[in-house]
């Protein structure tokens, strides 16, 4: 650095770049370590005592045991769901058979069979009776302007 670029930068006061110089470390060296357990055989385990050691084995019953846990839960959920549908059905049907006979008029008892041109009554009022009546009326006295 020439001299003049030295004087500008200490009036400056600029700082230097310095390069920091850091220290090397290296692994540690790793010791042989004796085994203390040992693999089983039949279970694939370690253990470090043969006495104490029991063999286990894996199963899936966990899963399974879970699996039917969920399975009991969604059956009971759809015989809830399907046993509140039944009742609200069932009042549907109360409801609407109880407004089908609120409507409904009580029907009087039925009227006797009448035959028309078997009535007596002059004061009856049934349209088949009047108007045999009136037709025999007509006749009898279409009869009578004949003069037969």
């Amino acid at each position: 650095m020439g001299l003049v670029k030295r004087l500008i930068r200490r009036k400056i006061k600029a700082p230097v770049k310095r390069a920091v110089r850091r220290k090397v470390t290296r692994p540690a060296r790793k010791r042989v370590e004796l085994a203390t357990s040992v693999k089983c055989g039949t279970c694939g385990k370690r253990y470090t005592n043969p006495l104490t050691h029991t063999c286990t084995v894996r199963s899936d019953f966990k899963k399974r045991k879970a699996a039917a846990e969920r399975t009991r839960k969604r059956e009971a959920a759809r015989a809830r769901r399907k046993a509140a549908a039944d009742r609200r059905k069932a009042a549907a049907a109360e409801r609407r058979r109880k407004a089908r006979e609120k409507r409904s008029v009580p029907r009087s008892a039925p009227r006797p069979p009448h035959d028309f041109r078997a009535c007596q009554d002059d004061e009856c009022r049934r349209y088949a009776c009047v108007g045999y009546k009136a037709g025999y009326a007509d006749a009898e006295a279409d009869y009578e302007s004949e003069g037969v």
